[in-house]
């Protein structure tokens, strides 16, 4: 969790809490009694903690998942070889096409390290206070598919296109240098290969130091900034009253795609993936339901957690 994360957890706990002592007068449990501290089943504070402890198990288990170096770059081989026969390995294209607006990459950058965790922060603590009925499935489904890619860190480790050129500075540079040349024979030019723009032009350097050891290296497939991201538009488009945040919600996605694509962080096949993957443990819910009815307690909360959500409002 970084530091702009920390401030969003911090801005909605003080949002809340003065909202709540302006409503504290009509009754009911008041917002701030969700935030202290307290192990009740679906208290705000118990889940507060079961998401900073989950987003400390992730950025460990991630660490624990960094794979092979020329496994990682054989594999961003098959990934660029995999668009190139689908039609869509667009991403140097598209790099090259905004290379000359440092402004816009600075900010683009910026957007990419910084706002992906608190944004999702944000959608969950709108959810757990406006929407708590759609809560507990909406957060099992994420925490599931967030567990899902941990496999694919392991079992599929990847480069990410950035990786793939010839820099000094990165420390990976021969690899990458041998695959563009392995891409270039087999009919696949990618010429000077990517640029980091993290690091060329915001000069956020992920090869070494504390970057180096927040994040994986070789975790592009399946990108989960993604991912997260359509989890977060799909839920305002179902559950919020709102019809133009409904329509704006599509928007969030569709600019962390050409994010993550523009600073060469992923490719358009790690997005897809990601989405599939965000999908899956809501279709096995559903399913399961269905066959074990008993089961929609476990992921909805009782009937009981339902009935009392309006007290809480």
């Amino acid at each position: 969790m970084n530091f702009t994360s920390l401030v969003t957890l911090i801005a909605i706990i003080l949002i809340y809490s003065w909202q709540a002592s302006r409503n504290s007068t009509a009754g009911g449990a008041s917002t701030w009694e969700h935030f202290k501290p307290s192990f009740k089943r679906y208290s705000g504070f118990r889940e507060l903690l079961l998401f900073v402890g989950f987003m400390l198990f992730y950025k460990f288990s991630r660490a624990l998942a960094i794979g092979d170096e020329a496994t990682a770059f054989a594999n961003a081989q098959k990934v660029i070889e995999w668009e190139e026969g689908l039609g869509i390995l667009y991403e140097l294209q598209i790099q090259q096409h905004f290379l000359d607006s440092t402004l816009l990459f600075k900010f683009i950058n910026f957007v990419y390290i910084k706002l992906h965790i608190p944004a999702t922060i944000i959608f969950f603590a709108w959810l757990f206070y406006k929407k708590r009925e759609h809560y507990l499935f909406i957060r099992n489904g994420f925490l599931v598919a967030n567990v899902i890619t941990l496999f694919f860190f392991v079992g599929f480790p990847c480069a990410p296109p950035r990786m793939l050129n010839g820099d000094e500075i990165n420390k990976y540079a021969i690899l990458g240098l041998e695959i563009l040349s392995n891409l270039k024979a087999i009919g696949i030019d990618l010429k000077e290969g990517y640029v980091d723009t993290l690091l060329k032009i915001s000069e956020i350097n992920l090869y070494k130091g504390v970057n180096s050891k927040l994040f994986n290296q070789f975790a592009a497939m399946p990108s989960m900034h993604f991912g997260n991201a359509l989890l977060i538009a799909y839920g305002l488009y179902l559950y919020s009253k709102n019809k133009f945040t409904r329509i704006i919600a599509w928007l969030y996605p569709v600019s962390v795609l050409f994010v993550i694509v523009i600073t060469a962080n992923h490719f358009f096949l790690d997005a897809v993936l990601g989405g599939i993957i965000v999908l899956i443990p809501y279709l096995g819910m559903i399913l399961l339901e269905r066959f074990y009815p008993n089961l929609k307690e476990r992921f909805r909360g009782s009937d009981a957690f339902v009935q009392n959500i309006s007290e809480d409002k």
